[in-house]
């Protein structure tokens, strides 16, 4: 069952996002099991939301890439994400 996840860094921008990015998401390729990124800046940081096939492709992601990528980048891990199942996925 796909998931969707929806995090906010606190206080993070653009910098941030693009320096964990390079390193997460190397040539801005969506990693196995992703099926949407979107990213942006709101009132409290910075914004994700992500698609995933399932929640063991976003847990792989998170500790195989993700965690190693915020902990080099000098960013807490403070993230606490809504996951919740998604409905219905429509892209172009």
């Amino acid at each position: 069952m796909a998931i969707v996840v929806v995090g906010v860094i606190p206080g993070g921008n653009q910098e941030t996002y693009e320096n964990v990015s390079a390193k997460a998401v190397p040539g801005g390729q969506l990693p196995d099991g992703c099926q949407l990124h979107v990213a942006g800046p709101v009132d409290e940081g910075w914004r994700i939301i992500t698609v995933w096939d399932s929640p063991e492709h976003l847990e792989r992601f998170r500790n195989e890439r993700l965690l190693p990528a915020l902990r080099e980048a000098g960013v807490e891990d403070n993230v606490t994400p809504q996951i919740n199942p998604a409905h219905k996925v429509i892209t172009a």
